[in-house]
């Protein structure tokens, strides 16, 4: 008897909603600037102003310190050299490299390029007026190769007039999430300005056109950063009030062209905000303030700007570390290459496997980190790694019949993985709570039952939070998911549409509820798909990452 997944069978796909951006993840740590002007140095500190670590040890400044997207190397200016170049450097502060001369970067999304402002103004030596304008435009640089390639032309700038304007200078870019827009500031001066003709002005453009206004212009506007679901940039606006302080943070939809001013908590008449990014989960922004004698205080503040908590009082233009905390592996079955991507974005690799080997993840030595394991569809013959490396297997055993699928994970809340099968031609589910050893026989399961309907494939994970984990399994040619929460016949517990057909399907604590969820791998476009709950909708994260052929695996890969 094969009992039915769920009451009522559904066949409608739903494919995945394509946000707008991918979220950027969780938040780490704060990288920010301290000291006095001409000498000031980058710092690292945790959120809650513990741990401080001073990253740079120069006699000039080395300022405007960003993350790159897989928070693991920080972009810079230095003055060090004796002119301003951008510079590379480890998370840690080590292996600090020149890239290029310029300052002001900022990282594209997929961290191959950095867009910054050039170091050297270019001289018209063709004023009608002063015989001279000064220009600055924007370039882009390979991080690999080093190799630059100008974005912006403010010697053929065009819509100012060329009699009074003495310098058009382009600056503070940052780059949108979704990898297809800048917004920047240009800055046109002159002695005798006019209605709207001079100030700084925000732009918002494709790379191809640099010279759409999408806001503005606004006198006084600095630093503008794109929110990770790119739908919105904080900026300073200099000149919106009145009084002690004459500085604002505005949030602009450049979509709509609307604003809205933070109702920035101060301390006194006279702390004025100088300074707000984002964090990389969209929920909280880094607040820099400043009095007449305090050169900078670094805030936490929520995101409508209502309340704030000081990180520390002597810091100022600070950047908010992203962590993806979606660790993902890919493996190339026709190679045996496994690759895996932890908290911090990096990818480790190794071969392990023949091809043709069903690979999946498990704790097969209670340790709290989750290493390879491959069956052997051919014999049943189980081959488990008890670290994330090349080698032989640690533990070798049979169980299950040849063309079982192997499923791992925690069936009795012991906090070590076993493996179990699931057997397609059965429909049915063979449970067992010890590892076999030594290349012998397992026996046989402790519980066996019958769930799902056939060409459906077994997935494992906790879906209500009770620490154990349980069968679900994954339609690909409609994108049904359904569970059980127990390890006994039944209709399904909870069922619900998820990804497109040929989407290839996983499970984890995404969002560390103490719940795991689903998402997808979808080789048509490399992108992972991710949902924090067991429902139907859209997908709450995602990013681009891996190969057609490749198969997903998932689970904790150091520890974190």
């Amino acid at each position: 008897m094969i009992v039915c997944g769920l009451a009522v069978l559904v066949v409608a796909a739903l494919p995945v909603a394509t946000a707008e951006a991918t979220v950027s993840g969780e938040n780490g740590k704060v990288v920010y600037v301290s000291g006095p002007d001409h000498n000031t140095e980058i710092f690292l500190i945790d959120p809650d102003g513990s741990n401080t670590v001073q990253l740079t040890d120069n006699s000039v400044d080395d300022a405007d310190p960003v993350w790159s997207p897989d928070g693991r190397t920080i972009a810079f200016t230095s003055l060090r050299d004796g002119d301003s170049a951008v510079y590379l450097m480890n998370a840690d502060g080590s292996e600090q490299r020149r890239l290029t001369a310029g300052a002001d970067p900022a990282w594209s999304p997929d961290g191959t390029q950095i867009i910054y402002e050039g170091s050297d103004e270019v001289r018209d030596p063709n004023h009608p007026r002063y015989g001279m304008t000064f220009l600055r435009d924007l370039f882009l640089v390979d991080v690999t190769t080093g190799v630059s390639q100008r974005l912006t032309d403010a010697a053929n700038d065009a819509g100012w007039d060329p009699e009074w304007v003495r310098h058009i200078k382009y600056g503070d870019p940052a780059w949108s999430p979704d990898g297809g827009r800048i917004a920047f500031i240009r800055h046109v001066g002159g002695p005798t300005p006019t209605a709207n003709a001079f100030g700084y002005s925000l732009q918002v453009a494709a790379l191809a056109d640099p010279h759409r206004t999408v806001a503005g212009p606004f006198s006084g506007i600095r630093n503008p950063d794109w929110a990770p679901d790119g739908r919105s940039i904080v900026v300073l606006d200099g000149n919106t009030l009145t009084g002690p302080i004459s500085n604002a943070i505005l949030v602009i939809d450049p979509a709509a062209g609307t604003t809205e001013r933070l109702p920035v908590p101060v301390e006194d008449d006279f702390e004025a905000p100088q300074h707000a990014s984002w964090a990389p989960d969209g929920k909280r922004l880094l607040l820099t303030t400043a009095t007449p004698t305090v050169a900078g205080r670094l805030y936490s503040m929520s995101a409508d700007g209502l309340t704030r908590s000081l990180i520390t009082d002597d810091g100022r233009h600070g950047a908010w570390q992203p962590v993806n905390p979606y660790p993902m592996g890919l493996v190339d079955p026709a190679s045996g290459m496994w690759r895996l991507r932890d908290a911090t974005g990096a990818v480790q690799s190794f071969y392990y496997g023949n091809p043709g080997d069903y690979p999946f993840m498990g704790d097969w030595d209670c340790d709290g980190v989750d290493t390879p394991g491959l069956y052997r569809q051919s014999d049943g013959y189980v081959y488990l790694r008890n670290s994330n490396s090349q080698g032989i297997a640690d533990r070798t055993f049979f169980f299950g019949n040849p063309g079982d699928i192997p499923i791992g994970g925690d069936f009795d809340g012991d906090g070590c993985d076993t493996v179990s099968v699931y057997r397609p031609s059965q429909s049915r589910v063979f449970i067992i709570n010890e590892l076999g050893e030594e290349g012998s026989g397992l026996g046989a399961a402790d519980t066996d039952y019958y769930f799902g309907n056939p060409g459906d494939v077994p997935f494992t994970g906790d879906f209500n939070g009770d620490g154990n984990d349980t069968i679900g399994l994954h339609r690909p040619s409609s994108g049904l998911v359904y569970y059980r929460n127990s390890h006994t016949q039944g209709v399904a517990d909870g069922e619900f549409l998820f990804g497109n057909p040929g989407d290839r399907f996983v499970t984890n604590d995404w969002n560390h509820d103490g719940m795991d969820s689903p998402a997808v791998f979808r080789p048509g476009s490399t992108t992972h798909y991710f949902r924090f709950t067991n429902s139907q909708g859209a997908a709450d994260a995602q990013y681009l990452w891996g190969h057609p052929t490749w198969y997903p695996v998932t689970g904790t890969f150091t520890g974190r």
